[in-house]
């Protein structure tokens, strides 16, 4: 049953909103700002004051926008920065953040001109003031988690944008990929009702959205995790970037243990995931159902495959290093006769001379009888 004291403030919180569409339209009065005027209108009805439920209309309008022009989501995501930043109520902020995090995925498919960055706004202090004493700390927490996971989200994109490394065949650079999308997961697993009575529509739609979002970037990880594998244990050895001063075989060694650091870090996530998502089943959360099973990898079989991994690495090292201590260079000391000896065949020159066509390019051209026997 709905309270005296509930109806008041949805009347005041009506009368806000109101106020802030009738200043739009004064403000669309002056000369070049009609554009600006109606983008924050639309942006001001898709975060109305109602906390019962979402004004999928105007939320559409704001994706709408967005998809056909991608100039606009810099001025969307202003217009959404002076919304949520002069609120201090949750439903404003919650559906800030939602509109926020779809303007983030759009930016990822759009022009790097167009790419937003990072969020212009913060809600990291954010303080509840809308709802009963009893629950302001519950909605307040949620908000904050929310902000936190699509600011760091946001960080990382302008991370890339300003040149970071993306070639999948870089090692360091994809398992630095995989580490900050777990960063991610923790994050989103964060994002969940922190007190009583807040299993509305609004958090669940919310909460429907993050899980969206935790299945992209689940589903990241095991790729990247995979492909971490494929090049330590696979047929074709990925050879990785050595850093300055590094060798070749202190760079396999500094993969391979990045690597399981992320694969123990794999692990244990596991865990949180089913129990993130055992949660949002309970509170009827829509897509949380459609998730696949996540299973945890025993610790068994962590540390075997980290010794496979380990004892790879080493193996790789040295018969690198005994194919290069196997090939004897050949030298002419005039009419003495040469013999090379490597690892598969014994080879007998009986005369090398430098001529022929290769000469320009510095490459020997070898003539005479030569013989070749495999061991």
């Amino acid at each position: 049953m709905t309270t005296a004291r509930q109806w008041w403030r949805r009347a005041a919180a009506a009368a806000k909103d109101r106020r802030s569409l009738y200043l739009t339209r004064v403000a669309a009065l002056r000369p070049g700002t009609v554009v600006a005027a109606e983008l924050e209108a639309v942006v001001i009805r898709a975060t109305s004051h109602d906390e019962r439920s979402v004004d999928y209309k105007s939320a559409a309008r704001v994706f709408a926008l967005a998809r056909a022009s991608p100039s606009v989501l810099k001025p969307l995501m202003w217009a959404l920065a002076r919304r949520a930043g002069r609120t201090r109520c949750w439903a404003v902020a919650l559906k800030a953040l939602m509109l926020a995090h779809g303007l983030l995925l759009r930016a990822d498919l759009a022009p790097r001109a167009a790419r937003l960055g990072r969020i212009p706004f913060d809600l990291a202090d954010f303080r509840d003031r809308s709802s009963s004493p009893a629950k302001m700390s519950g909605f307040s927490a949620f908000v904050r988690a929310y902000f936190h996971f699509l600011d760091t989200r946001s960080l990382f994109a302008a991370h890339e944008m300003d040149g970071a490394s993306n070639d999948a065949g870089d090692q360091d650079a994809s398992l630095d990929g995989v580490s900050r999308l777990q960063h991610l997961l923790e994050l989103l697993v964060q994002i969940r009702p922190y007190g009583d009575g807040m299993e509305q529509g609004l958090i669940l739609e919310a909460m429907d959205g993050v899980v969206t979002e935790l299945f992209e970037v689940y589903s990241q990880i095991c790729t990247g995790i995979g492909r971490f594998l494929v090049g330590v244990l696979g047929s074709a050895l990925t050879t990785p970037t050595p850093r300055p001063g590094e060798t070749v075989a202190a760079a396999r060694r500094r993969i391979g243990a990045q690597g399981m650091r992320v694969l123990k870090k794999a692990s244990e996530q596991s865990t949180q995931l089913t129990s993130y998502l055992e949660l949002c089943r309970s509170l009827g959360v829509v897509n949380a159902a459609e998730f696949p099973a996540v299973e945890r990898v025993p610790g068994e079989d962590i540390r075997d495959l980290e010794k496979l991994i380990m004892n790879h690495v080493e193996d790789s090292d040295t018969e690198q290093a005994n194919e290069e201590k196997a090939l004897v260079a050949v030298e002419d000391t005039g009419a003495a006769s040469k013999t090379v000896v490597t690892k598969e065949w014994v080879v007998f020159d009986d005369e090398v001379v430098v001529a022929g066509p290769f000469r320009w390019l510095g490459e020997p051209t070898f003539q005479g009888n030569v013989k070749a026997m495999s061991c």
